[in-house]
C-alpha cells in the first residue's frame, strides 16, 4: 500500500495552521473579555500655570515668575511670563511676553543671552491629542558686536513670542493626533475653538531653553556657556458662545471636554 506522505505533511501543516488561527482567536477573545485600555495623558500638575480664565487684569499682567538655578553657578535666573490678554485661544494668534534677568550675580561676572528657544504645544486630558506641536520661536542678537543680549540683576531681556493659531503644520499634526486610533483617511480642515475644547484641550505648553554666555568682567573673555530650561502652561479661555434657534448660548468647557451652559439670551432682543 502506498502512503501519501506529502498529503500527510500537508494535513499536518493544515492542522498546525488551524491551531494557530484558533489560538489567535482565543487570545483575541481573551482580550475582549478583559476590556479596553486607555492611555492616560501626562501629569502636568507640577508645571506653573498662567491662567487667562480670570476677570482680573492685574492677574494677567503680573503673570508667573520663575526663579531657576544656573548649573555650576551661584547666581540664579529670574524669568517672568505674562500675556496681558484673556482672549487666549488655540486657533488664534496670541502673544506671550517673557522677561529674563539675573539674581545675586557676582560683581566679577557678566551674563549674555545667546539664544532663547520656545516650543509651543497643546495640552489635552486625552493622550492622543496631547503634545502636538503648534509653533516654535528662536531669538538671538542680530549683530556681531556683542556676545548676546546683556542681562544683570537690574537689566533684563524682554521678548515677545508670537504664537500662530493654525498653520499647515499644526493642522496636519492635529489631524494625525485626532485619528491616532485608526488607519482611516485623514481629512485636514480648520477646526473651531469648541472642537479643541471638546477634545479635552485645555492649555498651551511652553518649553523654553535659554542659552547663557558667562563672561569674566575683568578679562572680557567668555568663561562658559550654559543652558537653563523652563516650562509653563497657559490655560485656554474656556468660554465659547453659539447662536442656536435665535438664542446666544454661552458654555463653559471643563478639562474632560464636557460643557455646561452659563448664560442664554435672545439674539433678537440683544439687537434692539
Amino acid at each position: 500500500m502506498k502512503i501519501d506522505r506529502e498529503g500527510s505533511k500537508k494535513n499536518k501543516k493544515g492542522l498546525k495552521l488551524t491551531s494557530i488561527i484558533l489560538g489567535m482567536v482565543m487570545v483575541g477573545s481573551g482580550i475582549s473579555f478583559t476590556g479596553c485600555k486607555t492611555e492616560l495623558a501626562p501629569d502636568n500638575s507640577n508645571i506653573d500655570v498662567l491662567s487667562t480664565n480670570t476677570d482680573s487684569a492685574s492677574d494677567l499682567a503680573s503673570g508667573v515668575e520663575q526663579i531657576k538655578d544656573v548649573e555650576g553657578e551661584k547666581f540664579k535666573l529670574v524669568i517672568n511670563y505674562y500675556c496681558g490678554d484673556k482672549e487666549w485661544h488655540i486657533n488664534a494668534n496670541k502673544d506671550l511676553y517673557v522677561s529674563v534677568k539675573t539674581k545675586e550675580l557676582p560683581d566679577n561676572l557678566e551674563v549674555y543671552i545667546d539664544n532663547v528657544h520656545m516650543d509651543t504645544s497643546i495640552v489635552s486630558s486625552k493622550a492622543g491629542y496631547n503634545g502636538i506641536k503648534q509653533d516654535s520661536m528662536d531669538d538671538r542678537i542680530h549683530n556681531s558686536i556683542m556676545y548676546g543680549f546683556p542681562i544683570s540683576n537690574t537689566k533684563n531681556y524682554f521678548g515677545i513670542n508670537t504664537i500662530e493659531g493654525e498653520n499647515q503644520e499644526f493642522i496636519q499634526g492635529y489631524g494625525y493626533g485626532n485619528q491616532y486610533y485608526s488607519s482611516s483617511t485623514i481629512t485636514q480642515q480648520r477646526r473651531l475653538e469648541s472642537d479643541y475644547l471638546e477634545d479635552g484641550v485645555y492649555a498651551n505648553k511652553i518649553d523654553s531653553v535659554i542659552d547663557l554666555i558667562i563672561v569674566d568682567k575683568n578679562t572680557k573673555e567668555p568663561l562658559r556657556q550654559v543652558s537653563v530650561g523652563s516650562q509653563l502652561l497657559v490655560e485656554i479661555n474656556n468660554i465659547v458662545s453659539f447662536e442656536e434657534n435665535g438664542n446666544k448660548i454661552t458654555y463653559k468647557y471643563n478639562r474632560d471636554g464636557s460643557k455646561e451652559e452659563i448664560s442664554r439670551e435672545s439674539v433678537s432682543q440683544k439687537s434692539k
